[in-house]
């Protein structure tokens, strides 16, 4: 065969195996609440995962990225129905979201019948981790993980011997809360009760009347979102509830705007954190500048979160070659580990990520309401029900 036959055939074989960007987009939709008591929190989740796409372009593996996203009204049904349509009428393959646990049980089974890659916003019930043929990436990790370990905190470092939880009455609050007090009971302490206010509750009053004289001597908050945590704190203080307060999932409760409304009402509250802008680490310092010159702010967990499952999802479509079929891209994703704004992130055999988690604070710097840098670091989160850590 002569040369310029060879170089000819050579050519069409490399057009054949290199992707273009004239293939067909891969499809990747999102749920976020844009109504509703976390509406304020669909943004934020918008914003980092813009970031993370428009950083690549909108491109991947040599094809083009569409992004579809609904509002998911912080509402089960609305959340289904959202999830179908985006399936169903727009043939997307990814879907990130929604936020609620709630829907994540409701979604679980369509999503594993589909065969749709799809992730949680802030952690989910260990359940949706170990349901058959799961589909769903946990991230950070579970609900009952995320905060076991700050029970234990509450106990050995802050010193509480006594504690009362009151957290939003869905499953996903009530695996936060739960899963501090298994966490406080471990470690010696006494929970001497738990109140379960319904998502957007709007009046405290019933449940702070008895929290001033309970024999507790700390109280643990699980909210929904920084509207209702920021309710709560003012009907507590104003109803002269002095007993110190904690709360977990506060680097999303405690956005910048929720710091600034609050003042110094906040100071001084401790809680859990699965980021905090002040990290310091080559990855967060970028993003965070990045949000600075787009958005003029810092950012939250919302953002953040958005940002690093988008940056998976991406080395999951690179190491597939752009392949969206769930097998291969699960298999992708799962055996990757990055190093994201949060910290390093792997992956469990069912999904779950395994991430770094930390203590912080509200504080006053320079007149400025702020998310603090890390008190403490627990460097690894894994919880030890799934199946796969009790394999080891």
């Amino acid at each position: 065969m002569k040369l310029s036959k060879l170089l000819f055939v050579a050519g069409i074989l490399g057009l054949l195996t290199l992707p273009t960007l004239g293939a067909d987009p891969i499809k990747i939709g999102a749920l976020f609440d844009y109504t509703g008591p976390v509406a304020e929190l669909g943004p934020k989740f918008e914003a980092g995962l813009r970031l993370a796409l428009e950083e690549v372009n909108y491109t991947v593996a040599g094809r083009k990225i569409e992004l579809t996203i609904y509002d998911s009204a912080t509402s089960v049904s609305v959340a289904l129905d959202m999830f179908k349509k985006l399936v169903d009428s727009d043939g997307v393959k990814i879907v990130i979201g929604p936020l609620m646990g709630d829907a994540h049980l409701a979604i679980a089974p369509y999503a594993s019948e589909k065969k749709i890659l799809t992730t949680t916003l802030l952690n989910s019930m260990r359940s949706v981790a170990t349901r058959p043929g799961t589909t769903y990436l946990l991230y950070p990790t579970t609900c009952e993980a995320q905060t076991y370990w700050f029970g234990q905190y509450c106990y050995n470092v802050l010193g509480h011997r006594t504690m009362v939880t009151i957290g939003a009455n869905y499953a996903g609050k009530i695996a936060y809360a739960n899963g501090a007090a298994q966490g406080f009971i471990a470690a010696g302490g006494t929970v001497v009760g738990q109140l379960w206010p319904p998502v957007g509750c709007q009046d405290y009053s019933p449940y702070i009347s008895g929290l001033a004289s309970t024999v507790a001597d700390v109280i643990l908050y699980a909210l929904e979102g920084p509207g209702p945590c920021s309710r709560f704190i003012y009907q507590a203080r104003e109803a002269g509830v002095t007993k110190p307060l904690v709360t977990i999932t506060m680097d999303g409760d405690y956005t910048p705007e929720a710091l600034a409304e609050l003042g110094d009402l906040g100071l001084g509250i401790i809680g859990e954190s699965a980021y905090t802008w002040q990290l310091d680490n080559p990855e967060n310092k970028a993003f965070v500048a990045a949000i600075k010159a787009k958005y003029g702010r810092v950012p939250c967990s919302a953002e953040q979160n958005t940002y690093a499952l988008a940056k998976v999802i991406l080395a999951g479509l690179e190491k597939t070659g752009g392949n969206v079929e769930f097998d291969d891209l699960w298999e992708a994703v799962l055996s990757s580990k990055l190093n994201t704004p949060a910290g390093s992130v792997s992956w469990t055999s069912e999904g779950v990520a395994i991430t770094p988690a930390y203590v912080c604070q509200a504080e006053l710097v320079n007149g400025v309401y702020q998310l603090s840098a890390p008190l403490y670091t627990e460097p690894k989160l894994i919880d030890p029900t799934l199946p796969s850590s009790q394999k080891k």
